[in-house]
């Protein structure tokens, strides 16, 4: 199946003590790289993250951004100091034994006291973090796949288009390439009858033609390049990754037509040439984009 490189896909997770949120975004690459952007402590589930990702995608450049939201009730632990408070409670008797002092606290006054309250910050055990990230990461992967397998599609028709295109442009060249042969040979007749009246004009000129016709052949060309096309097929259809293997066979492409136009000059095998080029850097720039 072809699939993209370019996608997005987003992962949550909730619980009764946080909401875990993952998102993907995948551009092309040539190989496949992935970043990520976790806490530094979850080194581990960093790691789990990547390896993860990497069984489920072959190419492309991926960046991985994760969210943690804790829920209200369960963000703060709050712990009464009692030593502190003590040794505060201490101190006030030392000083209303020799000032006057109200005797009663308020709450306020309590909170106004250096680390008298201790607000801890709830943690979520390594366990549940990694549960609860390969869940979100599952279901973010999934839509980015969904969506790289989407765009797949449009391309591999895009492809199969440009391909019937060229497939017309190459029977035009099939058509008109004989005729260069045709026109070398009358223009070397006019040209051999004004420098000379030899009686062996006619086989000299076959000689010349033969030899003409074997250096400007392009039939190779033209075959091996219609076996590219049946190949780019079959490889489009195949289920692993082909980004690469397409990638060569447009290269493959360019060079063979490269060959039939420095080797013919016919006008009409000239616009098709061009019209081939043009079409080829069509489906390259679609290939530069397939996993």
């Amino acid at each position: 199946m072809v699939r993209s490189m370019t996608g997005f896909g987003r992962g949550v997770t909730t619980t009764d003590d946080f909401q875990l949120t993952v998102e993907i975004r995948s551009v092309n690459h040539r190989f496949l790289e992935i970043h990520s952007k976790f806490p530094k402590e979850w080194l581990e589930i960093e790691l789990l993250a990547k390896k993860q990702l990497s069984q489920l995608v072959s190419r492309g450049k991926l960046d991985i951004t994760i969210n943690v939201k804790m829920e209200e009730q369960s963000s703060f632990n709050v712990q009464v100091n009692w030593p502190v408070i003590e040794a505060y409670i201490g101190a006030k008797e030392q000083l209303s034994s020799r000032i006057a002092m109200e005797e009663n606290w308020s709450m306020q006054d309590i909170l106004s006291l250096e680390n008298a309250i201790l607000y801890e910050k709830s943690e979520i055990p390594i366990e549940q973090l990694k549960l609860a990230t390969q869940s979100a990461l599952n279901e973010a992967a999934e839509q980015l796949i969904q969506m790289r397998e989407l765009e797949g599609k449009q391309l591999k028709t895009f492809l199969l288009q440009y391909k019937d295109e060229l497939m017309e442009q190459l029977k035009i060249i099939r058509k008109f390439s004989p005729q260069a042969v045709e026109k070398y040979r009358v223009k070397l007749i006019e040209r051999m009858k004004e420098i000379t009246v030899s009686k062996d004009l006619d086989d000299r000129i076959l000689a010349e033609v033969a030899l003409f016709a074997e250096r400007i052949d392009i039939s190779e060309e033209l075959d091996r390049l219609e076996s590219h096309f049946s190949q780019l097929v079959d490889t489009l259809n195949e289920d692993v990754s082909i980004g690469r293997k397409l990638d060569f066979l447009m290269q493959e492409c360019l060079r063979e037509i490269n060959t039939i136009g420095s080797k013919n000059q016919s006008i009409e095998c000239s616009v098709a040439v061009v019209q081939s080029k043009t079409l080829l850097e069509k489906m390259r720039e679609q290939v530069q984009n397939i996993e």
